[in-house]
């Protein structure tokens, strides 16, 4: 069998046959006996490796690494839209609390008081439903003739 050495020019130059590259990658990608001579070697086969890969179709690992990508994205963009429809909602809700204000108007005069208008709404409720009086007087005292 031929030395490494031999093995990396026959690589360059093209000349090796099936067997033999596998043996040169084999021991490229092994940890016996390997100081930093063969760091250039490695480079440039895995530099090959990877086009080749691209050429001839051989993209699982690009076309995985690029599908995780893409959806690290999109789940990022899905969390900033939910991000930004809560602060709008919350805004929304801050502003109608404020806005809405309870008002009633008892002999002409308003009354926005949220307490006092809610024990007249309490009273008349309680007016309404209790058996006092009949419900047509009760709706005729409310809305009138």
């Amino acid at each position: 069998m031929k030395s490494v050495n031999e093995l990396i020019e026959g690589y360059f130059e093209g000349s090796l046959s099936q067997d033999e590259e596998t043996a040169l990658k084999v021991f490229l990608a092994s940890e016996e006996d390997q100081g930093p001579e063969y760091d250039e070697v490695r480079a440039v086969m895995g530099y090959f490796a990877a086009g080749r890969a691209v050429i001839f179709g051989n993209t699982k690992a690009i076309t995985s690494r690029r599908s995780l990508r893409l959806r690290e994205i999109v789940w990022r963009r899905i969390a900033a839209i939910a991000a930004s429809l809560a602060i709008i909602i919350t805004l929304g809700v801050s502003l109608y609390n404020k806005t809405n204000v309870c008002v009633s108007y008892v002999s002409g005069q308003k009354i926005t008081d949220k307490e006092v208008v809610m024990n007249d709404v309490d009273n008349i409720l309680a007016d309404l439903l209790s058996d006092r009086t009949d419900m047509e007087e009760q709706l005729t005292g409310i809305f009138g003739e």
